[in-house]
C-alpha cells in the first residue's frame, strides 16, 4: 500500500532522546476533509500558506484538491506521484511519468526541461514560481510564472524552498536571491537547512538531531530550539513550528518560540506534513484502525 509506505517514511527520528519540555496551552483537535466515496484511503501532502487550499491523493489514484474544504478531483492525474506543493491560487505541483507539471486552470501544464533530462518539483510560491531539481539531484531548476515556457538552471543541488521574493534556500546553508547574489547563513558550513517558509529558515546545527535553529533570510540567528531529536515539518509566519520528536515513541508537536505548546499525536496514528499561517496543522490520520483506513485532516489548537 502506498499510504503505508509513505507513513513509514514521513518521520525519521532517533530512538534515544532527552524528554521534550512539558506541554502547555494547546490541545490539537482534528477535523477531517472529504474523500471520494469510492476511495480506499487517501492522504494530504501539502497546504497553502493561507490555509484555504490543501492537496493530496487517493491511494494509488487521482490527485485531490480541497478549496475551503470542498473536494475537487484533478482529472487526468491518476498516474501522478503525490503532490509536492500548493499555493494560495490553488496551483498544485507534482510529477508523473512524462515530467513535472503544474495543475492549474483545470489541466496539467508540463514544465520544460533541458533535452534528455527529467525534472522533479520541490516547492511553489504565491506568484506561481516553481522550484525543482534535475535527475541526479545536483542541479536546481526554476520556472518563473512570469516567463512561461522558460527556465533557469542553477548548478547547485539541495534546494529546500523558494519564497515570494524568489529567494532560494539550499540545504548547505546558502540563500540565493533572484538576482543571483548569495548569503551564507551564520554557522555556515556546519549547518543543514531543512525548511524555508513564510520568511523563516529552519535547519540543524552541526548536523545534529538535538539542536534546531532558526535564521532570517539574511542569515542572522533568531533562536535555537532544544527538540531532541527533531524532524522539522514547517514553520508559519508567526513562528509556530511543527516538528517530529521523540517522547516515549515518535510523535508530532508544535512549538511557539522555544516552548512546546502542544502534542499533536503519535506517528503511528497520524502524520503532520505542514503548518499554515492560520495556525492549522495539516496532514492525514488513521480514520479506522480496524482496516488501516487513512484520511486527510487538519488540526486546530483549542
Amino acid at each position: 500500500m502506498r499510504v503505508a509506505a509513505l507513513c513509514a517514511a514521513v518521520i525519521t527520528v532517533l530512538a534515544a532522546a532527552v524528554p521534550a519540555q512539558a506541554q502547555a496551552g494547546c490541545v490539537w483537535r482534528p477535523t477531517d476533509l472529504p474523500l471520494p466515496e469510492t476511495a480506499p484511503s487517501g492522504i494530504l501532502n501539502a497546504a497553502s500558506p493561507d490555509g484555504r487550499y490543501f492537496a493530496g491523493q487517493v491511494e494509488e489514484g487521482v490527485l485531490l484538491l480541497w478549496h475551503d474544504r470542498q473536494l475537487i478531483e484533478l482529472a487526468g492525474t491518476e498516474d501522478s506521484g503525490a503532490p509536492y506543493g500548493v499555493n494560495g491560487k490553488g496551483h498544485v505541483i507534482a510529477t508523473d511519468g512524462t515530467g513535472s507539471f503544474v495543475y492549474r486552470d483545470g489541466a496539467k501544464q508540463y514544465l520544460p526541461v533541458p533535452a534528455g533530462r527529467k525534472s522533479y518539483v520541490r516547492d511553489i510560491n504565491e506568484a506561481g514560481d516553481v522550484l525543482g531539481y534535475l535527475d541526479g539531484g545536483n542541479t536546481t531548476i526554476v520556472w518563473k510564472a512570469a516567463n512561461p515556457g522558460a527556465y533557469e538552471v542553477i548548478g547547485t543541488g539541495g534546494a529546500v524552498g523558494i519564497d515570494e521574493e524568489g529567494r532560494i534556500a539550499f540545504r548547505t546553508g546558502v540563500i540565493r536571491s533572484a538576482d543571483g547574489t548569495t548569503v551564507r547563513i551564520a554557522g555556515y558550513p556546519a549547518v543543514q537547512l531543512e525548511k524555508f517558509q513564510s520568511g523563516r529558515v529552519i535547519g540543524r546545527v552541526d548536523r545534529a538531531f538535538g539542536k534546531l535553529r532558526e535564521w532570517t533570510p539574511a542569515g542572522e540567528v533568531v533562536r535555537d530550539y532544544v527538540i531532541n531529536p527533531s524532524s522539522p515539518i514547517g514553520i508559519n509566519r508567526d513562528g509556530l513550528l511543527a516538528s517530529g520528536y521523540f517522547k516515549s515513541g515518535n510523535r508530532y508537536g508544535a512549538w511557539q518560540g522555544s516552548m512546546l505548546v502542544g502534542d499533536v499525536g503519535s506517528s503511528s496514528d497520524l502524520h503532520v506534513v505542514g503548518v499554515t499561517d492560520t495556525g492549522l496543522m495539516a496532514g492525514f490520520r488513521r480514520w479506522r484502525a480496524e482496516d488501516n483506513f487513512w484520511g486527510p485532516s487538519t488540526w486546530a489548537c483549542s
